[in-house]
């Protein structure tokens, strides 16, 4: 069961350790692995955009999808493996 637990936090932090950082018309976001978004910066220029909640949305799901096929080819090359 301990084995288990050590095993579920080394996969925790190896998700953390991955991330995607998108910048999507002036609105840049960095997400990692554990699906957590660690920053967002926005330009001057994006703060004026009449779709900048538009643009926010899309960047964030940009960067999630990246960060997803990141940790997909991760598991592919065998460097996450499921605990279970």
């Amino acid at each position: 069961m301990l084995d288990k637990m050590k095993q579920l936090y080394q996969m925790k932090k190896m998700l953390e350790g991955i991330a995607s950082t998108e910048d999507y018309k002036g609105v840049k976001v960095t997400v990692n692995g554990s699906m957590k978004v660690l920053s967002v910066e926005i330009s001057d220029q994006a703060r004026e955009s009449q779709d900048l909640e538009k643009n926010i949305v899309k960047s964030i799901n940009n960067a999630m999808k990246n960060v997803q096929k990141k940790m997909q080819k991760e598991m592919k090359a065998g460097n996450l493996e499921m605990p279970f």
